[in-house]
């Protein structure tokens, strides 16, 4: 479904930047920041494989260090009209969390030999990372320093190409005993939606600060055993402080 969205979403976007490319003079910037991202609940991981199927009851990804550079410019003749291309890294474990394995039919790699009940799951990411491309809103730099004491809203809305990328996973029995690692590592691309909105302090008519909430949710297929797939909707929220520099 997310997928058929994003392809949605860019035609406007880049139908956008055909249109106002025609702008004489245009506000490009660059920023960088840093935060904390803020997994929300993982409640539909799937592992399936040859006959048979295991659900996984909702766990949570620990919040993590988050960082991030974007760049993008602002039309002259539609001042509160923009696009913007960014990037963000993170890397939110799962660290020893209960979960419920409903398991049907024999299942292979991690769950050989389990049936449905209770474990304990950990989950090693080497990274969650992200490139977002955004049409963006904003209230002006004229009304920002007239109206809201440089105080300038802005709202993106578009897609995101994000790869999340998974070192291993283990689970223990109840007692905290490690009963089996995945085989190896793997890595997913997928396109997702992306939602951004925050807040610029204008310093000078060059530098801005900001602080800026982002939301995205995708859909993730893992293979870390053979034969075995893991599917998942990662959904995650960050919130980030940073400067840009508009030229």
């Amino acid at each position: 479904m997310f997928k058929k969205l994003a392809i949605y979403l860019m035609v406007p976007v880049f139908s956008l930047s055909m249109i106002f490319n025609q702008s004489a003079y245009a506000e490009w910037y660059l920023g960088g920041a840093v935060g904390i991202a803020i997994p929300h609940n993982v409640d539909d991981l799937e592992l399936s494989g040859s006959g048979f199927s295991i659900d996984i009851s909702s766990f949570s990804p620990d919040t993590a260090f988050a960082g991030g550079i974007k760049g993008g410019y602002f039309f002259e003749s539609i001042p509160y009209l923009g696009m913007e291309i960014n990037w963000s890294i993170s890397a939110p474990d799962v660290d020893t969390e209960t979960i419920n394995a409903t398991i049907t039919g024999t299942p292979t790699g991690l769950y050989v030999g389990r049936t449905t009940g209770d474990f304990i799951g950990s989950v090693d990411v080497d990274s969650v990372s992200s490139f977002g491309f955004l049409a963006m809103l904003r209230v002006t730099d004229e009304d920002a320093s007239k109206e809201y004491f440089g105080m300038q809203p802005f709202l993106g809305l578009g897609f995101t190409v994000s790869t999340l990328d998974v070192k291993s996973a283990t689970i223990f029995d109840t007692a905290g005993t490690q009963l089996g690692t995945t085989g190896s590592s793997d890595s997913a691309t997928d396109i997702g939606f992306l939602l951004s909105a925050g807040l610029n302090y204008i310093v000078s008519d060059n530098i801005k600060v900001y602080s800026e909430y982002k939301f995205q949710t995708v859909e993730h297929t893992l293979t870390m055993d053979t034969g075995v797939d893991s599917k998942l909707t990662n959904e995650s929220s960050s919130v980030v402080f940073g400067a840009s520099y508009s030229f």
